[in-house]
């Protein structure tokens, strides 16, 4: 079984490859980042800061809207986040990147 604080390479759900620039929000600071990833249960994005699994954090995507995340894991400059929102809403942003891509 693969631990979910790992780079494995396992994920629940298919994930789809996308390329857009969005924003990190971790307490006061605003990172950007470009989002490389998506899937129904999370994100891969590329951040120039180092991020501690289990912190709670936010992602902005313009024009998608704002995420509540939680790091899963991170190995500069890659971030594994999870979706912490309402799963009709990670459906919705999934399938309007999948439409935008």
């Amino acid at each position: 079984m693969s631990n979910p604080n790992t780079p494995d390479g396992n994920h629940e759900f298919e994930r789809k490859d996308v390329l857009f620039g969005a924003q990190l929000v971790v307490g006061d600071d605003n990172i950007d980042c470009e989002v490389v990833n998506i899937s129904f249960g999370g994100a891969q994005v590329h951040a120039s800061r180092t991020m501690k699994a289990g912190a709670k954090i936010t992602l902005e995507i313009d024009p998608f809207g704002v995420f509540s995340m939680e790091v899963r894991w991170c190995k500069k400059p890659d971030v594994e986040l999870k979706f912490n929102e309402d799963s009709t809403k990670v459906a919705e942003l999934v399938m309007a990147t999948a439409t935008y891509a």
